[in-house]
Order: C-alpha cells, then sequence, then structure tokens
C-alpha cells in the first residue's frame, strides 16, 4: 500500500475498464436480491478503494452541481483491518453524499495502511437527489484480497 492514487472524474462513473498504462483497474456490479455488489480489481490496494468508491458512485446514478464551485476536504478512517477498512471508507462516502449533500468529484488517497486510509476529495453539492438509495455497506460477502499483484475486493450493498 502506500502512494497517491488519483481518480480524474467521479461525476461519469461508469464500469469501463479504466484507461491507464497497465490498465487492470475496473469495477463490475453485481446483483443480490434487495442488495447490489461491486466487485473490483487493481494493481493496487489503493486503486481498488478508488475503484470500489467508483462502483458504488455508479450505483447511486447521482451527479454534482456543475454550477457550485468545489472544495476540497479530507478523510480518515480507521477500521481494524484492510476488509472492514473497505466498508469504514464506503459508508464515509455514503454519509458525505446522503448526510451532507457533498458528491466527490475527484479522490486522491494520501495515505494507506491495512487498519488507516487518507484521503483528499474534491467535492461539490450533490444537484438533485440519487436515482438509487443506498442504505449501508454491508459486510455479506466481504472480500479484500491479492493474487499475483492484482488486487481484488468484492462489497455488498444494502438498497
Amino acid at each position: 500500500m502506500g502512494g497517491k492514487q488519483k481518480v480524474r472524474s467521479l461525476a461519469s462513473a461508469t464500469s469501463e475498464p479504466a484507461k491507464r498504462k497497465g490498465g487492470n483497474a475496473a469495477f463490475r456490479l453485481l446483483e443480490h436480491t434487495a442488495d447490489m455488489g461491486i466487485e473490483a480489481r487493481a494493481s493496487s490496494c489503493e486503486e481498488l478503494f478508488v475503484q470500489a468508491a467508483r462502483g458504488m458512485l455508479a450505483v447511486l446514478a447521482g451527479q454534482a452541481d456543475s454550477t457550485a464551485p468545489p472544495k476540497k476536504i479530507t478523510l480518515e478512517v480507521r477500521a481494524g483491518d484492510v476488509e472492514e477498512l473497505l466498508v469504514v471508507w464506503l459508508n464515509e462516502l455514503l454519509y458525505l453524499i446522503q448526510s451532507k449533500g457533498l458528491w466527490p468529484r475527484d479522490i486522491v488517497l494520501s495515505g494507506m495502511q491495512p487498519d488507516l486510509l487518507e484521503a483528499r476529495l474534491t467535492v461539490a453539492p450533490l444537484a438533485g437527489v440519487p436515482q438509487r438509495e443506498i442504505k449501508a455497506v454491508t459486510y455479506h460477502h466481504l472480500l479484500v484480497s491479492c493474487f499475483h499483484g492484482l488486487w481484488r475486493g468484492r462489497v455488498y450493498l444494502d438498497l
């Protein structure tokens, strides 16, 4: 882990594979009863967390107010291990969107350890209401693993 990862424009999050050098980062959405899953992959744990965030934003299908000036905020989340950190991270983003009415435009992970994540976000007010409501990010079928340098993660959202 370590290093900085940046997602350029989260406003148009799609499930298309990232167009980057070594572009094996991506996410896909998984349907399950009243839940929706996100399966992400990336060449680093940091990028995996960014892809999971992109997946959740795609599920919400919201957008930032393009007329409002963006602002920068910092988030720090802690957890017992990397799996729990993924759930806490996504729930923190969900809180930011649903309770504070802010939509992430850019995310830079400025520091990451197995139990700590620091992120700098560029946010703007939410334009309207997201198309889909997420109640919570769950621990159901939670997975974060690395095999032969490829990070994989899976998390389910309670809709």
